[in-house]
């Protein structure tokens, strides 16, 4: 400021400072340090090495050989040689970003790299697979300045290893594996190991699981399986039936003879009275479509009209949205349909032969499972069963007695099973000799 502004704002009691010099000019000091120093540097000026020196001198008529280092021998050496890496660039950070693959190639011949992105089917993406052009890739990023930028440091082969990022203008790239030619022109020239220079990178990720929808409780109105089109699509379609099935099993229909029982569990909220506990039922598996059918015939001594007691419908499993099926019906079950509980107690000879001959999806009618089991129980109470037989039947007994002397003797087994032993070993008689289910359960006598 000038002298009067110094004396008025001093009186105002205002504290000045000196005056400070005039700012220098960017262009000025660049001037001044180019001007030759002849006082304190007498001798000519160190040769410079960058790209403005070459332009200069490539003007001024120099031969091409002196501005550049002689590269003939490295390119004779090393023309056709490529080492070959691939490589990632994770851009999920940005908006519409994603984890790509890329394949970086260096060429040992001038030291050049490119880049080329791989293709994936269905990618979205137009297959343009040159990210970068062959050239030297600045090793980091060149701010400009005045003056020139003077020598650059470029990638070399030294930088490229398993593991590390690479920065490829503004982009960082992870080298994660190399190809066999890569992995052995390092171990010959450069003395790397294949176990520690060239560890396994792990770059694919595991999917994210795909959230599913929750279905809902079943509410027991219709089907289960109709009821739940509705919750798949919006607009619900018919559920398409097991075609094979239908063909195969049309007319095969089997059927039990059934009582009402109280159940112990309280899973049944129906208690059958006096007289439901004296009725009878048939009830009928459709093997066509898994559907139950239940019907009570007609007695006229208990003045039962009789007809259908259930129509024919896919039944449910008490708190459950699975259905009754064939193989959950056997003499001895206990089944619940619509609370209330029905006791399985035998079956019709057709029945019984078409549960034999499909043994392995009926286990209980299978002669061979049958036995091994029941011959496992008996372990250890061989004596209690052949007193039981001695004291229920003799030396015959029929299918009743059969049940009644393995459940004397502590044995746990059900109707099925004693009528699959009964059938085998009686073949088609009314009494089988125990002697024979002694032997077959492996108890000598």
């Amino acid at each position: 400021c000038d002298q009067f502004t110094r004396e008025f704002l001093t009186s105002k009691g205002v504290d000045v400072k000196d005056d400070e010099p005039f700012p220098d000019d960017q262009i000025d000091l660049y001037r001044t340090s180019m001007r030759k120093d002849t006082v304190n540097f007498p001798y000519p000026p160190a040769p410079r090495h960058d790209a403005l020196a070459a332009y200069v001198e490539a003007a001024a008529g120099a031969p091409s050989h002196t501005l550049v280092a002689d590269k003939l021998e490295k390119f004779l050496a090393n023309d056709g040689k490529v080492l070959r890496f691939f490589a990632v660039w994770d851009d999920r950070g940005a908006m519409y970003g994603e984890k790509r693959p890329f394949v970086v190639h260096y060429y040992l011949a001038d030291d050049s790299v490119e880049v080329l992105e791989v293709a994936e089917p269905n990618g979205g993406r137009d297959p343009f697979p040159v990210f970068l052009k062959r050239q030297p890739l600045p090793v980091t990023r060149q701010s400009a300045r005045l003056g020139g930028v003077g020598k650059t440091q470029n990638l070399s082969h030294l930088d490229l290893r398993i593991g590390t990022t690479i920065n490829v203008h503004g982009r960082e790239f992870l080298i994660h594996d190399a190809d066999q030619f890569t992995k052995g022109w390092y171990v010959a020239n450069e003395g790397f190991t294949l176990e520690d220079d060239f560890p396994f990178v792990e770059v694919n990720e595991q999917p994210a699981p795909v959230p599913q929808n929750a279905v809902p409780p079943y509410n027991g109105f219709g089907g289960f399986a109709d009821s739940l089109q509705n919750c798949v699509a919006l607009i619900p379609k018919p559920v398409r039936p097991d075609f094979d099935k239908q063909m195969m099993y049309t007319n095969t229909v089997l059927r039990f003879k059934a009582v009402m029982v109280g159940d112990d569990t309280g899973i049944a909220k129906y208690v059958p009275t006096e007289h439901d506990v004296t009725r009878e039922f048939i009830v009928s598996v459709y093997l066509s479509n898994d559907t139950v059918a239940v019907f009570e015939p007609p007695d006229r001594k208990a003045q039962v009209v009789g007809g259908k007691f259930l129509e024919r419908q896919e039944a449910l499993k008490p708190n459950s949205p699975e259905k009754y099926t064939a193989v959950d019906m056997y003499a001895g079950a206990k089944v619940v349909l619509f609370s209330r509980c029905f006791l399985l107690t035998e079956a019709d000879g057709y029945t019984h032969g078409f549960m034999e001959q499909h043994g392995p999806s009926f286990p209980r009618s299978d002669f061979a499972q049958v036995i091994s089991r029941l011959a496992q129980l008996v372990v250890g109470k061989e004596e209690r069963v052949v007193r039981a037989f001695e004291s229920i039947g003799g030396p015959s007994v029929d299918e009743k007695q059969l049940q009644r002397a393995l459940e004397l003797a502590g044995v746990d087994v059900c109707a099925q099973e004693c009528v699959t032993v009964f059938r085998r070993l009686a073949g088609g008689a009314d009494v089988v000799h125990a002697k024979n289910v002694t032997s077959e359960l492996g108890i000598a006598q």
